[in-house]
């Protein structure tokens, strides 16, 4: 546990309060749309009884900006799989952002099927393309196969190379050229020098000439160089450089800086346990020479379970969501649906601090992302623990930065059906 000074304790408590005194205010968030996916398969405290109770089809679903009153009742939605579990990054959207990319990362409960075990899931396999060029109306368009129960997904800026992270045996890895109606056409194969074990997430760095890798199971982070042929640009092989990194905990994903100076690894130390141990952010700077060491820079504590991580459009701000014990309330209920946002200043040398931990009310926070600014950020709640109809929904909140960064909840928020998780800023206007 990293130490806690009275500098520390005035700080946290301001940004305590400034989230809690809320003034009345509209819902403000700048951006085109929010994409959200929806698991219906998994109940709200599965993580705690290790069962899925399906109630309903998993939905993909989209709101539109700036949110009049009624619009909150005319959002459009979809009959997509997905899933919360082993979720990590589920969605990847072209740049023209008309289609958009959905992993299958665990099956669809067949339909006679009232109950399964963790144990006994379907394999998920399946990337789902929507066309989504109008949010107001999504349009599935078809899927194509992928290795099995895939974990994350990531397309290149230039929208010709989608990369899935995957359980799949031999198959961790895959990039998937694409045509120019996104379509994929040739799969590139791992690197020879991968060893097989579960890839949980994958990410472009932004020069785009590398690709960063994590394995939880092993606790590793490693880098993959792109191999690309002269003449004609295309990717023709995938190759390991540099030794990985091991890190003491469990890392579940990650990001680049803007700049991609550094790579942000958000740790789950005991992902979804019912255990207490709190969850930390790594940053590790990439030796991009051939063969070079990458180095820990640094790392702060979050609070148990993060689910989520997102940075600043500035790069000097992220935030963090943690599910805590909300999702363990049948079994514990002095939880009573308790969860908590971190938030953290990195400098310029890659110094990272956590500025404080604030309650939220809301159990299973799974997705957090900032607005086109940066001065919005949403949070999506797989469910409310409130009495009556089970509903799940998005809040929102004011950023203000600096060195001791400050939020404001805002008064408003979009209420759903239960289930809600990942979500996904669609930024042009």
């Amino acid at each position: 546990m990293p130490s806690f000074n009275f500098t520390d304790l005035k700080n946290f408590l301001f940004l305590f309060f400034s989230c809690c005194s809320v003034s009345a205010q509209t819902l403000t968030f700048d951006a085109k749309g929010l994409i959200y996916l929806q698991d219906s398969d998994f109940g709200t405290f599965s993580y705690a009884t290790k069962k899925i109770d399906k109630v309903g089809l998993d939905k993909m679903g989209a709101f539109m900006f700036p949110l009049q009153y009624e619009d909150s009742y005319n959002n459009s939605e979809q009959i997509v799989s997905n899933s919360v579990i082993d979720n990590f990054k589920s969605i990847a959207i072209k740049s023209d952002n008309r289609l958009c990319y959905v992993l299958e990362t665990k099956g669809a409960l067949k339909k006679d099927e009232k109950s399964a075990s963790f144990a006994g899931l379907p394999d998920g396999g399946y990337v789902s393309v929507v066309d989504i060029s109008n949010l107001r109306n999504l349009k599935p368009d078809y899927r194509f196969p992928v290795a099995l129960n895939p974990k994350a997904i990531a397309l290149n800026k230039t929208n010709e190379y989608l990369a899935v992270a995957s359980e799949g045996y031999n198959q961790e890895l895959q990039i998937f050229e694409l045509n120019e109606f996104g379509k994929p056409i040739r799969v590139i194969a791992k690197p020879s020098q991968l060893a097989n074990g579960p890839i949980s997430d994958v990410i472009w760095h932004p020069k785009e000439d590398f690709l960063a890798y994590i394995k939880q199971d092993t606790r590793e982070i490693g880098l993959v160089k792109i191999i690309k042929d002269g003449p004609t640009q295309k990717i023709i092989r995938l190759e390991l450089t540099g030794s990985t990194i091991k890190l003491d905990g469990m890392p579940k994903s990650g990001t680049f800086t803007k700049d991609g100076k550094f790579f942000l690894a958000l740790d789950t130390n005991n992902p979804m346990g019912l255990e207490t141990n709190n969850g930390q952010v790594f940053v590790i700077k990439f030796n991009l020479e051939e063969n070079g060491s990458h180095s820990l820079i640094s790392k702060a504590f979050v609070e148990d379970n993060p689910t989520s991580i997102a940075l600043h459009p500035d790069g000097n701000s992220l935030v963090v969501v943690n599910a805590k014990k909300s999702f363990d309330y049948p079994i514990n209920d002095r939880n009573s649906g308790k969860s908590s946002l971190s938030v953290l200043n990195l400098t310029a040398e890659g110094n990272l601090s956590n500025r404080g931990n604030i309650a939220l009310e809301g159990i299973l926070p799974a997705g957090v992302a900032f607005d086109k600014t940066g001065k919005n950020f949403a949070i999506s709640f797989f469910q409310y623990l409130n009495f009556g109809k089970p509903s799940a929904g998005i809040d929102f909140f004011r950023f203000f930065g600096g060195q001791n960064p400050r939020i404001e909840k805002q008064t408003s928020r979009i209420i759903t059906n239960k289930g809600m998780h990942y979500l996904k800023v669609i930024e042009d206007f």
